[in-house]
């Protein structure tokens, strides 16, 4: 029986496709699952909690997705740093107090993490995505493909130059 490769990449993304703009995480999750490329690790939930704690690995970096209506246009990626903060409940958390909860339950440096930040602007129930969003996830994945069609060990380097500003690897 043959071994599957370590992932070299975990990807966490979360939203409620019926909430409109919000559901930019599992629609970009999908679209990330359609290239099949065994070196992505996808983890899609309704909204990101502790247990996800569970799916970072030492040394594998993470990719978080989420829509944001904080960032005007289209999309940012932005580095994070394990923080506590007051999000930690049963039922939500942010990824910075999730990578701060791994560091806390495994005693272990957290791997290194990046949100890929995605404008949304309508996120009522019942809502589609809007075409200024679809606009936005349509450019944030022209930036993944990009990106996953770097050699794997690059990937890592790529999300860094976005995290530091730049729009594609």
């Amino acid at each position: 029986m043959a071994a599957f490769p370590e992932p070299a990449l975990t990807v966490i993304a979360w939203g409620n496709e019926s909430r409109g703009d919000d559901g930019i995480g599992p629609v970009l999750a999908r679209r990330i699952e359609g290239l099949g490329n065994a070196g992505i690790d996808i983890v899609e939930d309704f909204q990101l909690n502790i247990e996800h704690v569970m799916d970072l690995r030492d040394n594998v970096p993470v990719l978080f997705i989420d829509a944001s209506a904080a960032i005007e246009p289209d999309y940012c990626v932005e580095r994070l740093a394990p923080r506590r903060d007051d999000s930690i409940s049963t039922h939500s958390v942010s990824p910075q107090a999730l990578l701060a909860l791994y560091e806390q339950t495994l005693g272990r440096p957290a791997p290194d993490a990046y949100l890929l930040h995605v404008c949304g602007r309508s996120f009522g129930l019942g809502d589609a995505l809007c075409d200024a969003t679809l606009r936005s996830v349509n450019l944030a994945w022209e930036y993944l493909t990009t990106l996953f069609a770097m050699p794997r060990d690059r990937w890592s380097s790529g999300l860094e130059a976005a995290s530091d500003g730049a729009r594609a690897p």
